[in-house]
């Protein structure tokens, strides 16, 4: 599939890569060698090599952040609407239960009474 736009190409990218519009070549697992296209986007000239700094700073990587937090919160909410209805369904059995015991404690003081 091929990216259609800048955003998708660097929607690709990753903190640990420059964005491919760049044209940085790999060389190593953080290590990109050439110049690079600064004027194909504001992520190029942001680039650097330094395993402290690389692209932590460009928009691609806040991106991919928020994208990657998107999809895991996305599983959380999943879990915790299980979570709570299974709790709305234990309080409605507990409930009726508490009536129910409720109201066999009252027909027991009746029964008593006309016995």
């Amino acid at each position: 599939m091929k990216p259609t736009n800048i955003h998708d190409l660097n929607s690709k990218a990753g903190c640990c890569k420059p964005p491919m519009i760049c044209g940085y070549e790999y060389a190593g697992a953080t290590i990109w060698n050439g110049a690079g296209n600064v004027a194909a986007d504001a992520d190029c000239g942001k680039w650097s090599n330094d395993p402290s700094q690389l692209c932590y700073n460009c928009d691609s990587c806040k991106a991919g952040l928020l994208g990657n937090l998107r999809h895991e919160w996305r599983k959380v909410n999943v879990i915790l609407i299980v979570t709570v209805v299974v709790l709305i369904w234990v309080y409605l059995i507990a409930c009726s239960a508490y009536k129910n015991a409720q109201t066999e404690e009252l027909f027991a003081r009746y029964k008593q009474g006309w016995a």
